[in-house]
């Protein structure tokens, strides 16, 4: 007999249980039902169009952040935006390494004339005909040369090697003038 009460008592626990959810589901639902179909924040909102230029940019950023620069130098100093003492001395010494420059011309013991040529941190010697780094010299004078390069006739003078551009120190300037 006592499992005869055992076995309603669950039953009826199972139907108070169900009846409990029942009316949880309705108030849920009734809730959900008075909520409009536009939101009163819709103005606030992103359209397609926008959140797809988001994406866009996102993807951007994301390429970019896998790029991987090719350059020798920092990106941060390229360009003429940043120069400092060490990038003008820089560009001063591969000026000058890169100036075929006449240093002066002699004659030999023989009376020939001799042109001497600074290119590339090397001194070369050369007379009349001579080829000094694709140049072909074709007069020699007292303190000229002229040569034939890349179909044209060019003529130089002797010219002293350029000076050293002053440092900021010496000449008494610094970033913190600049204001």
């Amino acid at each position: 007999m006592q499992h005869r009460y055992v076995k309603d008592f669950a039953i009826a626990l199972i139907f108070i249980v169900l009846f409990a959810m029942g009316i949880k589901l309705y108030t849920m639902y009734s809730k959900t039902k008075d909520v409009p179909a536009k939101s009163v924040h819709t103005e606030e909102s992103v359209s397609d169009t926008l959140l797809n230029r988001i994406k866009t940019i996102e993807n951007s950023i994301q390429d970019r952040k896998m790029f991987v620069f090719n350059t020798t130098r920092d990106p941060l100093r390229q360009g003429n935006i940043i120069k400092d003492q060490v990038d003008r001395m820089a560009e001063f010494e591969e000026m000058v390494r890169n100036m075929f420059r006449l240093t002066t011309t002699a004659l030999d013991e023989n009376g020939n004339k001799i042109a001497y040529i600074e290119y590339q941190d090397r001194i070369h010697g050369g007379r009349v005909g001579d080829v000094i780094e694709g140049r072909r010299i074709t007069s020699i004078g007292e303190s000229t040369i002229t040569y034939y390069y890349g179909g044209q006739s060019y003529t130089t003078r002797v010219q002293p090697r350029p000076e050293r551009p002053q440092q900021e120190e010496e000449i008494g300037l610094s970033n913190l003038d600049n204001y």
